[in-house]
């Protein structure tokens, strides 16, 4: 009852679902609760919080909770507009459901993955696909959850509008407000509702209605952390005072736009980035299990030496061809890695003859064994690296810093700095093949570089090919 009760309580507020979950954190039950803490992060747009919590370690083996973790996974991608991955994770999971048939305990599992490729779809503007899954979404829902069912209604109301048919649309939008007049808790669904009948009235042009659906969706969410919603109204609202010309209300939502949306675009941005790395740990993890179950079925059921021998042999074999195929890929990743994890063997060691550095000794190793540990500490990453901020990290200063890395790393601050992060990304897409159906803009993201233009250019000039060109190579090399 009380896990039901927070569940409630998402729809309701997002900080108090936050609160009662916490009070049965440590109870039976600990993926589901962890399930309601993420998803009332999402709905206040605490999006870090969301994914750290998502890949929390826990003690559930049996399927129906690894059926909800990568439920919550999906969800994360989905949240932060990685459509592309969340469509990787959930349509295995959807597609042998639809074979298998009935759901049995996990049909609210199953409700909430169709709704979630409903949405996804949506966002790819598949909207005759996303139909489909929101009915099945419904009928899985009708014995576990009233509140995914009026989230479906929602959902439904929101594809006619996209599909043009506004008539429709705004029927089926004051049926569900009606509905939801029985529940005054499910506040999160009724200002949406509203928002949703105002951008209908907007596309009709009656403007004053338009504002008035707003201003009622808008006054539902005093006094409650749904951040994300709020900001999508306050922009709904300052496109219909732009074109009634209300300067005074568009200057004052606007605003309140800008300020909401600074810490939210910040908030996604590290978000991403963690799920991403989150993401891959957790696969390795699973490979892991995989291969150790596996193996475990092949001593006990084959138990034959000669077999074994056999399957070594045809693993040695590919192996071999692999290796083959990713020669040159290895050649690179060596000349990238030699010089950036050199140890230094002493002060003593290095040729001082071309220009002595007026350093103390003693000061250039310390400095050299920091640079070492910044360089394993992935502090390379945050796109606000510089000279002055890593010489402050260091407890040094930017002269000395400078001369180091010129004489140490054989480069400047710019080029050890590119070059720790390209050596990072090829690593990544070398050991995980999902990174190559992200776009490039993301990965360079993922790795500190603020635009596309300037990771591609650092890319090919550090490994002889743009990421396009160095991704399909690695795909050719896989067939």
């Amino acid at each position: 009852m009380r896990v039901e009760n927070s569940f409630l309580k998402l729809y309701e507020n997002p900080d108090v679902a936050i609160h009662a979950a916490k009070e049965i954190r440590n109870d039976e039950n600990p993926l589901v609760v962890k399930n309601i803490l993420a998803n009332a992060y999402l709905l206040k747009g605490g999006y870090l919080e969301s994914v750290r919590i998502t890949f929390e370690k826990s003690d559930a083996e049996s399927s129906a909770p690894l059926l909800l973790r990568k439920f919550m996974i999906a969800r994360e991608f989905y949240h932060l507009g990685l459509y592309e991955q969340t469509f990787k994770i959930i349509s295995p999971l959807l597609s042998s459901r639809k074979k298998s048939g009935n759901a049995g305990k996990t049909n609210a599992i199953y409700a909430e993955l169709f709704q979630l490729e409903a949405k996804n779809l949506i966002a790819v503007k598949q909207l005759k696909s996303a139909q489909k899954s929101l009915k099945l979404s419904t009928e899985y829902a009708k014995n576990s959850s009233d509140l995914i069912s009026k989230e479906n209604q929602l959902l439904a109301a929101g594809i006619l509008a996209e599909m043009k048919q506004r008539k429709e649309a705004l029927i089926l939008t004051e049926t569900l407000l009606k509905s939801l007049e029985n529940l005054p808790r499910n506040v999160y669904i009724r200002s949406a509702a509203y928002q949703l009948q105002g951008n209908l009235y907007f596309e009709e042009q009656q403007y004053k209605r338009a504002i008035g659906s707003l201003h009622r969706a808008l006054s539902l969410l005093e006094n409650t952390g749904f951040e994300p919603l709020k900001n999508s109204i306050y922009a709904d609202l300052m496109k219909n005072y732009l074109v009634i010309q209300s300067n005074k209300e568009y200057d004052f939502y606007k605003k309140k736009l800008a300020d909401g949306s600074k810490s939210l675009d910040e908030n996604r941005k590290e978000a991403r980035r963690e799920l991403i790395q989150l993401n891959t740990e957790f696969g390795l993890e699973e490979v892991n299990k995989m291969v150790k179950k596996e193996k475990n079925q092949f001593f006990f059921t084959i138990g034959s030496l000669l077999l074994l021998v056999l399957v070594a042999g045809f693993l040695y074999l590919r192996e071999i061809q692999k290796a083959k195929a990713f020669t040159k890929q290895i050649k690179f990743l060596r000349s990238i890695n030699a010089p950036l994890h050199k140890k230094h063997e002493g002060i003593q060691g290095k040729d001082l003859s071309k220009k002595p550095l007026l350093i103390p000794i003693e000061k250039e190793k310390e400095i050299l064994e920091k640079l070492n540990q910044f360089e394993g500490s992935k502090k390379y990453l945050d796109n606000n690296m510089s000279l002055a901020t890593l010489s402050v990290q260091l407890g040094t200063n930017t002269k000395y810093l400078s001369e180091i890395i010129n004489k140490y790393k054989d480069k400047n601050f710019n080029s050890y700095i590119n070059a720790l992060r390209i050596k990072y990304v090829i690593q990544l897409l070398s050991t995980d093949r999902s990174y190559h159906q992200y776009k490039i803009s993301y990965i360079a993201e993922i790795c500190g570089f603020t635009t596309h233009s300037a990771f591609t250019n650092v890319f090919k000039s550090v490994t002889g090919f743009s990421p396009h060109e160095y991704i399909q190579n690695l795909r050719n090399s896989e067939r």
